[in-house]
């Protein structure tokens, strides 16, 4: 049975949170069994960005009188998965660009009211965008492409929006609504099966040449963006010499990064430990894809001396030998919503939904409940359980703490240190300009509606800021 989803959300990153949620039961033709839907009212530790609710036309305060709380959603949203799951015994997620967005949007909303994501391995996931993009590589002539312009840069674009569009199955603009986007990724994904006669389910995100164990250099198709503004090619190779190659998981040396190293350094024995981590990628297949080809002869003599170079360097030589060592070299101190699977799966999570319910039920217990996590805190895992039974609290409580909640409020929104990225991020200060502007350059009657209604959630939020920070 296959799960088709889609969300609207606050923000691109990972701290924000689900506003509208669409799962949609099909069998193996595409037919709808079951469906969820649902809108989840804002957090008091949420603000969402302009560029979000302009992109999902979102009026945030009917969300605020609409939809139910986040604890709510985390529930139902978790019971109709696993109902799922004990009635099918597997159930695969399938959605559009949703192995790196949606899917870690739902473990998040999930592991932060004490539930497992995982679903003990029963939870499998399919990314559309993927799929598609393997098919446009190796159909060139059959495939609908999308010519795009932005910021003076000319790329294929790969939009949901763009290629239901071009494939006639889309005759307006994309809605942004997400039980609609389910429902027209499952006519994009029925329509191309049909007209490429290759089955979503039978892609395989990894997939190596026969011989690849007999060579290190791997070619790859991939998108091409080029910086001059000049017509992008359907594709080109990207070379990448494998360290490690398993059948759902591979680390890979990216030559044009590690050469663009060489061109800046004097020597091999320059550039540092650091910097050559920064040239390996690792590939996972329920995230990323990789559809691996031989390497041509010319091709292999063109790297050879790179080639050569790797193959003779202690670093590289020690992650083939022990992959695992690349897991700890590229540990970070990022939010634990960046990086959930850090928690652990053993007890805390049952612990979290534990200490949810004592919540519910005595409110004034939080005090006690914190200090005993405190007393039992021995890991770094164990940090992390009491941060997220911290925002538990501060999402459910009436009252909280001001100053609990000051901690939270002033590295996300005022001093960015909670983001991993933290030079990608506008402070709040900076999306209520971007809002003031907006609305200024605005002649979309709904779209002005829609700011106006954001503009008095800021001004709500606003005063929180200043009276906790």
């Amino acid at each position: 049975m296959y799960l088709f989803y889609d969300f609207e959300t606050s923000s691109k990153e990972f701290l924000g949170q689900i506003l509208s949620y669409a799962f949609v039961l099909t069998n193996s033709n595409y037919e709808p069994l079951n469906s969820l839907t649902g809108k989840i009212k804002l957090n008091r530790t949420q603000c969402p960005e302009v560029k979000a609710i302009l992109t999902n036309k979102i009026n945030v305060q009917n969300l605020q009188q609409t939809g139910i709380p986040e604890y709510e959603a985390a529930q139902t949203i978790f019971s109709f998965i696993n109902q799922l799951i004990k009635h099918h015994n597997q159930i695969t997620l399938i959605g559009f660009n949703s192995n790196n967005f949606d899917l870690s949007f739902l473990r998040n909303l999930l592991v932060r009211y004490g539930f497992n994501p995982y679903f003990n391995g029963k939870l499998k996931n399919i990314d559309i965008l993927h799929w598609i993009q393997h098919i446009a590589f190796y159909n060139e002539d059959q495939f609908p492409w999308v010519l795009s312009e932005n910021d003076t840069k000319r790329y294929y674009s790969f939009k949901l929006e763009d290629i239901t569009q071009a494939s006639a199955l889309l005759t307006n603009e994309q809605s942004h609504d997400a039980f609609e986007d389910v429902i027209l990724s499952i006519k994009l994904v029925s329509y191309f099966e049909q007209k490429f006669k290759q089955r979503l389910t039978e892609f395989k995100p990894i997939l190596l040449p026969e011989n690849s164990d007999n060579t290190h250099l791997l070619k790859q198709r991939y998108r091409h963006f080029p910086e001059d503004g000049s017509n992008p090619k359907k594709y080109i190779y990207r070379y990448f010499y494998s360290l490690v190659l398993q059948p759902k998981s591979l680390l890979m040396i990216n030559i044009k990064d590690l050469q663009a190293l060489l061109s800046v350094k004097p020597t091999w024995t320059s550039i540092t430990q650091e910097e050559k981590l920064s040239c390996i990628q690792y590939i996972n297949s329920n995230k990323h894809f990789f559809i691996g080809e031989t390497c041509e002869k010319n091709e292999t003599e063109t790297y050879q001396t790179i080639i050569d170079l790797i193959n003779q360097d202690p670093f590289f030589a020690n992650l083939q030998q022990s992959p695992k060592q690349y897991f700890q070299l590229i540990k970070k101190e990022w939010d634990i919503e960046y990086q959930i699977h850090e928690i652990g799966f053993d007890h805390h999570i049952d612990t979290l939904n534990r200490l949810k319910h004592e919540l519910f039920n005595n409110p004034e217990s939080y005090p006690n409940l914190l200090q005993e996590l405190l007393s039992k805190r021995t890991s770094k895992q164990d940090t992390y359980l009491i941060q997220l039974f911290n925002r538990l609290y501060l999402n459910i409580s009436e009252n909280p703490d001001p100053a609990l909640l000051t901690r939270y409020l002033k590295p996300r929104y005022i001093t960015k240190e909670m983001y991993r990225n933290p030079e990608e991020i506008t402070t709040f200060d900076q999306q209520d300009h971007e809002l003031e502007d907006a609305l200024k350059t605005c002649e979309n009657e709904n779209d002005i509606s829609i700011l106006n209604a954001l503009k008095e959630y800021y001004t709500l939020f606003k005063t929180q800021l200043k009276t906790t920070v």
